[in-house]
């Protein structure tokens, strides 16, 4: 990795990790430079203000979201042609997360409420939210008839879980196993 996406990505990291545990309120250049080790210039190098890091952010976001799912998928498909209820279990293991439990869920949060105040933001959001579920199509539409139908319910779901995990009446594998049944009888 090059010097430039190194300290790339240690400005987004400084920014998760500060949205995390601190939230968006507290959220501000001066502190992601202090984190990342940086002068507020040299951060501002990379980003002129905080709606860019932002959106930055996002990108970090679903990007690496993107790169863990598709590692998890190379390393199942490297070991044998997995079955379509393997690859969903895998899918839904990796996506339902509990919020409390990822700086990466925590800082998503805070980055939705950003958005609802700021139309840069939102756009942005919504633009990765859509190439995302564009890549997650294009990845089950290799074992499935209905690739649109199952990303659409996956993924407000996943976004759902995050938030309300704690409080449902189901363990994580038992809604796995629930959702594996449930998009299996659909291709039906």
């Amino acid at each position: 990795m090059d010097r430039k996406k190194e300290r790339l990505n240690e400005i987004l990291q400084a920014t998760i990790t500060i949205l995390s545990k601190e939230g968006a309120e507290n959220l501000s250049m001066r502190k992601v430079a202090k984190l990342a080790n940086l002068s507020l210039s040299n951060l501002q190098y990379y980003y002129r203000d905080k709606d860019l890091l932002m959106i930055a952010t996002v990108k970090y976001y679903f990007e690496s979201c993107q790169d863990e799912v598709t590692d998890a998928v190379n390393l199942l498909s490297a070991q044998s042609t997995p079955s379509t209820e393997v690859l969903l279990e895998k899918l839904l293991n990796m996506l339902l997360v509990v919020g409390k439990s990822s700086d990466k869920i925590m800082m998503f949060q805070e980055i939705w409420t950003l958005s609802s105040r700021n139309k840069e933001l939102e756009t942005a959001v919504e633009a990765y939210y859509k190439n995302y579920c564009l890549w997650l199509i294009g990845l089950i539409s290799s074992f499935s008839r209905d690739p649109e139908a199952i990303v659409s319910l996956l993924v407000p779901y996943a976004e759902g879980y995050a938030i309300v995990s704690n409080v449902l009446p189901l363990n994580k594998e038992k809604i796995i196993q629930m959702m594996v049944g449930l998009i299996l009888s659909m291709e039906k």
